[in-house]
């Protein structure tokens, strides 16, 4: 994600201090080292609940992000990362259709297990700096998570990262 869109977009590369994060929890959204792990290692019953896979259309702070000259579709996963039956992250997943073929044959397959398990012994995959957005009612990602967890549409700002770019897949959890 080029710097000058990811301004334009909000994304920055700090989460804000004034983010609903509070200290303590920040280091599940900054930390090194697999998120999906943390999760494992924290609770005892962890699960994924895929939402969707297909290819669809990319929200217009993805597409550039991912390369593209135009909104071509891409092949997008969306998941909740669930803990103790209690949803944790809401993870959406894009990657350019032919990335996906050629690169990460595997991201068809996944059903209900988790992309990290995979990313993180892949030597393919590179994670960029972290960036970090504050996702408004109005976001279209806002929406789609309001969709799967209403309760959330009172929330006046939820915190979204997006870790990879280039060939890997770009993802906000």
């Amino acid at each position: 994600m080029s710097a000058q869109y990811a301004r334009r977009c909000g994304w920055t590369c700090h989460l804000p201090f004034d983010t609903a994060i509070p200290p303590n929890l920040r280091h599940w959204v900054t930390g090194e080292g697999s998120l999906t792990a943390r999760l494992v290692a924290a609770s005892e019953c962890f699960r994924v609940r895929r939402l969707f896979q297909a290819s669809a259309r990319p929200y217009l702070d993805e597409w550039q992000a991912l390369g593209q000259c135009g909104r071509e579709p891409a092949l997008t996963r969306e998941v909740l990362l669930i803990c103790d039956e209690q949803p944790a992250i809401y993870a959406h997943t894009v990657v350019r259709e032919r990335h996906a073929r050629r690169d990460w044959p595997f991201l068809r397959g996944l059903g209900e297990r988790p992309l990290g398990g995979r990313l993180f012994v892949d030597p393919a995959v590179r994670r960029d700096p972290f960036q970090f957005a504050r996702l408004l009612p109005h976001h279209p990602l806002r929406q789609a998570l309001q969709r799967v967890l209403p309760a959330m549409a009172p929330v006046p700002m939820l915190p979204a990262r997006a870790p990879y770019s280039g060939a890997a897949p770009a993802s906000c959890s």
